[in-house]
């Protein structure tokens, strides 16, 4: 049985501000790419989409979403068919859901914009599973990119939710997760199912023999194996970190490297949100990262040295190492130059050509005397 909230609408805590400002600048980006390369047919999904707004006015993520559709006349023009898709299993939601999505065009009454314009925005009563599917059904969204958020408060969905979308044409998912909903059950006599079905398997039970202080850290690396196992070729999962030590795990999902690459540029850009604060669950030092325009590196450099001496030799070309960084960090790509720069200045690594950092075909070494 879903829980439901005792206030609609609550307030919005520092993790979702800090989500949803990585949702709107996606979204701006997300839509033009969508709609302009693809026939103008994109779907747009949320399975806990909530009411839409918070206490102190500020909007939730279904307004984000209309609002970055509708916020350029040209690309309202190219629009053949866009899908907002949104459920809720509180009645309070979406009543309230629906009128702050009215309100983003006050004059024009939601039928005229399906009509009209093209835009099919569906508020729909009941739980994620499987009214959220049934919905994609219904609407035609099968066959068309499509960008579904599952910010379930803690619990996510099950991976075989994540399979249908990754099998889609040009699909991501955004998922947020927090390991203390799982570990909470783990090693209890309680029936754990839910879990299997999250996870895809029972594997994640083995939380229970991990040492306490590493339990979370190890449940979130299983969880990104589960959406990578989900077809997700690329995967960026990260952390939100309150002032008050509170984390959220993020996963984005998607088959193409391209979306994967939007999503580090907006996270990586100056944040309004206060307080929030990323870690990357795969930096072994597990550095807090402020949102800032000179990133902290410290991260990153320690995942370049433990990189360099899984390969052959110690040895990669700085194309080997962007790569990496793209692939397996929260990093950018384009972030890793002034870093192996900043590494060699130090003796943390060296080059075999005097031609610093010049060609995308360098190689790199861990020296043997070690940083200097």
């Amino acid at each position: 049985m879903p829980t439901f909230a005792k206030q609609v609408p609550w307030p919005r805590d520092p993790h979702t501000a800090a989500k949803h400002a990585i949702y709107r600048r996606y979204l701006d980006r997300w839509w033009p790419i969508l709609i302009r390369g693809y026939s103008g047919d994109a779907t747009y999904a949320e399975g806990f989409a909530g009411p839409g707004v918070y206490d102190q006015g500020e909007s939730g993520s279904p307004v984000i979403a209309l609002e970055a559709l509708l916020a350029r006349k040209e690309l309202r023009n190219l629009v053949k068919r866009a899908r907002l898709l949104f459920v809720d299993a509180d009645e309070r939601c979406t009543g309230l859901l629906a009128r702050q999505l009215q309100a983003v065009l006050p004059r024009t009454p939601l039928t005229v914009l399906r009509d009209d314009y093209n835009v099919d925005v569906r508020v729909e009563l009941g739980s994620c599973e499987p009214t959220l599917e049934n919905l994609l059904d219904a609407s035609g969204a099968w066959g068309h990119p499509m960008l579904v958020v599952l910010d379930t408060f803690g619990g996510a969905v099950p991976a075989r939710l994540l399979q249908r979308v990754a099998a889609n044409v040009a699909s991501e998912v955004l998922v947020t997760i927090q390991p203390q909903y799982f570990l909470r059950f783990a090693g209890a006599d309680a029936d754990v199912t839910d879990g299997d079905e999250v996870f895809g398997s029972a594997t994640w039970r083995q939380v229970v023999h991990q040492p306490s202080a590493g339990k979370a850290r190890w449940l979130m690396q299983q969880y990104r194996q589960t959406v990578v196992a989900s077809g997700f070729s690329h995967v960026l999962d990260f952390e939100l970190i309150d002032a008050r030590g509170q984390l959220l795990y993020l996963v984005f999902g998607t088959t193409h490297q391209r979306g994967l690459e939007k999503m580090k540029e907006v996270m990586w850009e100056v944040d309004e949100a206060t307080g929030i604060r990323y870690r990357d669950p795969r930096d072994p030092g597990q550095q807090a990262l402020e949102i800032e325009l000179e990133p902290q590196t410290a991260p990153l450099r320690r995942q370049v040295l433990a990189y360099l001496q899984t390969q052959p030799g110690h040895q990669c070309s700085v194309g080997d190492v962007r790569e990496f960084a793209l692939f397996h960090t929260v990093y950018k790509a384009a972030q890793v130059r002034p870093v192996l720069t900043l590494m060699r200045d130090s003796g943390e690594i060296g080059s075999d050509t005097t031609s610093y950092l010049r060609s995308e075909s360098e190689v790199w070494l861990v020296p043997s005397a070690g940083p200097r």
